[in-house]
């Protein structure tokens, strides 16, 4: 998994590296200083989201209340409307004792311990494989004949490609975001709207299941914080505006290079991955199969698994229709 996001990310930075190499930077240098960046984004995000923690912590005890009002309100709900009896707890609800602090607190040491070794294979892989990426492309070359080698080079310029516009797409998308998200949770009352933009933003990346997490929790944290159901409305009618104008009108602008793959296989890959490395898998499923799409349509008797995977990715427009979104921008830009 380390080395999968590794080599992703590599593609990431390539451009970069490639630009200082052209003003004269040597290559260890650039794919070290890319490293560095690297290592800086996640540091910054790390600061932010202690900073955030630290503040739920002060409000905790706000929050408890808030919660048991609300369990309090839905039993009486159920109890009023549907005749449904929900047995009491114990009097007091405390999030967490002693001896369940104790526990998480081991466990949250122990993640910690392997998030950070991960980080730092990573880093460490990352920077190899910028710096041995002339290496590695001779070595695909060497592995087929050389009347071939137009054809291998081509595949492996546009996997490069897809997987390189996707992210560098999906990068400006979730600015996009940040920038939509902290207006409309502001204008609505959200507490911490800056956190919760953030977070919605960067769960966008993770197709369909990131959409369904960042509003579902950004709705219980409203209700937790004292909101009502005009809040919640609000949250989700911010949600689907928000979406639209994402998929019909920023989304065609950024993305150059589609990922085109049909709902089916997309929903397949992201279990895939979740099922073999959990979050990170569901994040390098999507590029991993653009990449297998390219090499399928490009290799003759696999190019009807190619069919199967999605449509095409140069595709005429259709008639009657001369322009697409990102077209009209150009042109008019």
């Amino acid at each position: 998994m380390p080395l999968a996001l590794a080599g992703t990310l590599a593609l990431v930075f390539m451009r970069f590296c490639d630009w200082l190499e052209r003003k004269g930077m040597p290559r260890l240098l650039t794919a070290v200083l890319s490293g560095l960046i690297f290592t800086g984004m996640v540091a910054g995000m790390v600061l932010l989201v202690n900073w955030y923690i630290h503040r739920f912590t002060a409000d905790l005890p706000q929050l408890q209340l808030r919660v048991r009002d609300c369990i309090e309100s839905a039993k009486q709900f159920l109890k009023d409307e549907w005749g449904i009896r929900v047995p009491h707890g114990s009097g007091s609800l405390a999030l967490l004792s002693s001896v369940d602090a104790g526990k998480m607190t081991t466990s949250v040491l122990g993640s910690v311990s392997v998030v950070v070794v991960h980080l730092i294979l990573i880093v460490v892989y990352m920077v190899m494989l910028l710096t041995t990426r002339a290496h590695i492309k001779s070595f695909f070359l060497k592995l087929v004949r050389a009347e071939n080698e137009d054809r291998i080079k081509l595949v492996l310029y546009n996997s490069v490609k897809v997987v390189q516009e996707y992210l560098y797409g999906m990068m400006i998308i979730i600015a996009f975001l940040w920038v939509m998200y902290g207006i409309g949770f502001s204008v609505i009352g959200v507490r911490y709207a800056l956190f919760f933009a953030v977070l919605c933003g960067l769960l966008e990346i993770i197709p369909f299941v990131g959409n369904i997490t960042g509003s579902t929790l950004t709705c219980v944290m409203a209700l937790s914080q004292g909101g009502g159901i005009q809040m919640v409305l609000g949250i989700l009618g911010t949600y689907a505006i928000i979406q639209f104008i994402q998929f019909y009108i920023i989304s065609p602008l950024v993305m150059r290079a589609q990922v085109n793959i049909s709902p089916l296989f997309t929903i397949v890959s992201l279990i895939a991955g979740e099922l073999l490395w959990g979050i990170p898998g569901m994040i390098l499923a999507i590029p991993c199969l653009g990449i297998l799409k390219v090499v399928c349509d490009e290799v003759e008797f696999l190019r009807p698994m190619g069919f199967l995977l999605g449509r095409s990715a140069q595709r005429k427009n259709r008639p009657g229709k001369k322009y697409t979104w990102r077209k009209w921008f150009h042109r008019h830009a």
